[in-house]
């Protein structure tokens, strides 16, 4: 017991829960020598491996393992859920949760509860005893109470999470953030402990999934970051040994993952498979607008002038169009004449202004906007007592940009300056995909159709046919990006999709008086739903492995009131199949692992308690509240829990 409980006389038990987020039991168990003081910590207590919830996704975990009820009841189902009646979606967060965290159920008793970096708690809650919010959290700033809290978090620079965008660029650099991360977190974690105010701490380390998305094939597969990822983890085993060893007597100490881990072979795109199925379709006919200038500007074949401003009268003469001239613009006086304006525009463009060998300054069309006036008709001296008559005049200007460089565009057709400027292009062209320009690595889906090479006058016109997926434009603008995606989120669905995913693995029927444009008759619902989980079930990957470990009903895995928004379907994989659900392009379903290397798994959780009596069999998420609860020895009723104690 500690010198302030003893000062203050009390004598109820406490815990302190140390979340390790995915970290898988084998790891433990394959590595004694690894985790001395975890193997101890089990030894000494109980420990093993236990089931994660479905989906095993950390935002629908933990809000689970804290409340000990299945997202039916808490409201989250995963990083992206759908509002009721609509196709929109969201990011859920602490307002999100519908249930009761084990932490609110210590403040109802009157005892003090320290929480610290647990996912889904934004924004933090002003009725405990401190709260640092966990990831998807803005800065500490905004993430952290009370305020003396928040300025010793700052006074230690904390950061709310490991930069995982350096996994995918350099490991090392990833691995040296990773222990940055980790360092913190023990530094703040300790200095609570020591303070020994609190009736519960509950802090999560988050870096281990982090560390296992970018390294866990490596350490499975004795690959290059093998050492790394081991010496990391032997890090992480002495920091629980402190922790342990800082824990006065009358704490219970509490170690536990919310999913295990698993090496990852192929990411699979369940939109791309249910697309490929004809479940899925989009309102849009294709599924990429190409931007060729763009595409030029980055190949270094086009250089954009950014002091340029010109007018219009350097495209057009006003004089030949029998149009006034003023400000900039062209001056029309009948929606006839403003048509003939704008073609006129638009015809002239783009249009070489300068060329000398091998290079040639073009002004290309940003926009065009006309501006509606009321004026004065023409003749009327404006003295009737009623007021002037009036009309409509069109003032028709543009923006322009200049383009420098050996190449440009000319309505579907690149037109190359000299042979090297053509043999790239074309080169290029030819093996133009998402992955090649480097917008999506997993998507190879070919822009290009063919290419008709002509040459004229010294010059090279090549003639571009997209393929079906693709539409082409010239955006000139130094901004445009060079693939532009059609459908990027659910709300671009055609009326005529059966169903639709969101991550991970969950699946949607579009259902009639459901989904804003639903195509399913409610009458068809149940004949829909089992055609498509046979079909899930029997889907196979690349090497004829089945993806499906299993396929779950929403009535199966979900309870409560909040289980209008559960998917229809829960897909858990296989291990080596990590299931996605983006809506942008058509790229191929199965996608072989990239720099991440490692998975979220449903079996092969962590937990290990400092109790010899807790009974470690026939373990999920759900039974982890409870037992908090009865080791603190605070009442509660058995039906509001989904698991029940292990003590």
């Amino acid at each position: 017991m500690g010198l302030f409980d003893r000062i203050r006389g009390g004598d109820d038990p406490r815990v302190a829960f140390f979340g390790i987020d995915g970290v898988p039991y084998s790891l433990i168990a394959d590595n004694p020598d690894e985790f001395e003081n975890l193997t101890a910590l089990i030894d000494e207590g109980s420990g093993g491996a236990i089931d994660s919830i479905v989906p095993p996704e950390s935002s629908a975990c933990w809000p689970a393992l804290t409340s000990g009820v299945n997202p039916g009841e808490t409201g989250i189902y995963g990083f992206q859920d759908r509002e009721v009646g609509s196709y929109d979606t969201y990011v859920p967060m602490r307002r999100d949760f519908q249930a009761t965290r084990v932490w609110d159920r210590v403040h109802g008793e009157g005892r003090d509860a320290t929480v610290m970096n647990v996912v889904t708690t934004f924004p933090p809650q002003r009725d405990v005893q401190r709260m640092v919010s966990g990831f998807l959290s803005p800065g500490v700033d905004k993430s952290a109470y009370p305020d003396e809290f928040r300025d010793y978090l700052q006074s230690i620079d904390w950061r709310m999470d490991t930069n995982a965008s350096l996994g995918h660029e350099d490991k090392s650099a990833f691995m040296e953030d990773a222990h940055e991360t980790l360092d913190q977190r023990q530094e703040a974690f300790l200095h609570y402990i020591d303070e020994d105010d609190w009736d519960l701490f509950f802090g999560v380390f988050m870096a281990t999934d982090r560390v296992n998305h970018f390294l866990f094939r490596d350490y499975e597969e004795d690959g290059e970051y093998k050492e790394e990822f081991l010496d990391f983890y032997g890090k992480v085993d002495d920091y629980i040994g402190e922790l342990r060893a800082a824990l006065p007597d009358d704490v219970t100490m509490i170690v536990a993952s919310d999913h295990g881990f698993t090496s990852l072979d192929y990411e699979v795109n369940l939109n791309a498979w249910l697309r490929e199925q004809d479940y899925l379709s989009y309102a849009e006919e294709t599924d990429y607008t190409f931007q060729l200038t763009a595409w030029l500007r980055e190949a270094g074949h086009v250089d954009v002038d950014p002091d340029y401003a010109g007018d219009i009268d350097e495209l057009v003469d006003p004089a030949n169009l029998d149009l006034d001239f003023e400000d900039g613009a062209l001056v029309a006086d009948s929606e006839d004449a403003r048509e003939t304006a704008v073609e006129a525009v638009e015809d002239a463009t783009p249009t070489v202004v300068e060329q000398d060998e091998g290079s040639a300054a073009v002004l290309a069309l940003d926009d065009v906007s006309v501006d509606t006036r009321v004026v004065e008709a023409e003749g009327d001296d404006g003295d009737s007592d009623d007021g002037s008559e009036t009309t409509e005049q069109y003032h028709v200007s543009v923006d322009l940009v200049e383009l420098d460089g050996a190449a440009y565009v000319d309505d579907g057709t690149v037109v190359a300056l000299t042979e090297s400027a053509r043999d790239d292009v074309v080169d290029r062209l030819e093996a133009a995909t998402p992955a090649s320009i480097g917008v999506d690595r997993p998507d190879t889906t070919s822009l290009v159709a063919s290419l008709d090479v002509e040459e004229a006058d010294g010059t090279y016109h090549i003639a571009v046919e997209p393929t079906a997926e693709t539409a082409l434009g010239a955006d000139p603008d130094p901004e445009a990006d060079v693939l532009e995606y059609t459908h990027t989120e659910l709300g671009d669905i055609g009326d005529e999709a059966t169903a639709y995913s969101l991550i991970p693995g969950r699946v949607y029927i579009n259902l009639e008086d459901r989904e804003p444009r639903g195509s399913v008759p409610e009458d068809e619902y149940e004949a829909v739903r089992s055609e498509l989980k046979e079909q899930l079930q029997n889907m196979e990957g690349p090497e004829g492995e089945p993806v499906a470990s299993q396929v779950v009903t929403k009535e199966e895995a979900f309870r409560g009131d909040h289980a209008d928004i559960a998917p229809d379907l829960v897909v858990v994989p296989n291990h080596g199949f990590d299931l996605k659900s983006g809506f942008k392009g058509n790229k191929n379903p199965f996608v072989e692992f990239g720099a991440r290397n490692g998975m979220h798994s449903f079996d092969n959780a962590t937990l290990a308690i400092d109790d010899a009596d807790a009974r470690i069999s026939d373990v999920d998420l759900y039974d982890i509240a409870p037992t908090i609860l009865d080791l603190m020895e605070i009442d509660y009723e058995r039906s509001q829990f989904d698991g029940s104690s292990l003590v």
